[in-house]
């Protein structure tokens, strides 16, 4: 199956577009540590770096998202699950 990828303005500052092409360019601080988050070179055109950036950015999302998950479920434990979690070791244990 084909993924359609569709194209976006996205406005920049000039201070974000600095950042940009330095993570394009190879040696610099930049583009050093976006080959380490993306677990390796993208290539330097302005597109791959900004693809890579977003790339990064959404798995970052997507990762606080699970961390709210988990801590909400955490905050729904009750007396009553922490039983049976200590019933359920203790029948292992056991066996």
């Amino acid at each position: 199956m084909t993924e359609v990828m569709i194209r976006k303005s996205v406005p920049l500052t000039g201070r974000e577009a600095d950042l940009i092409q330095r993570a394009r360019e190879a040696g610099t601080p930049q583009h050093d540590a976006l080959v380490r988050l993306v677990g390796g070179d993208i290539g330097g055109s302005e597109a791959a770096t900004l693809r890579a950036l977003l790339t990064i950015g959404l798995h970052a999302l997507t990762e606080e998202l699970a961390l709210d998950d988990y801590e909400r479920l955490a905050a729904s434990r009750d007396a009553e699950d922490d039983q049976f979690e200590t019933t359920m070791r203790r029948r292992v244990r056991d066996r």
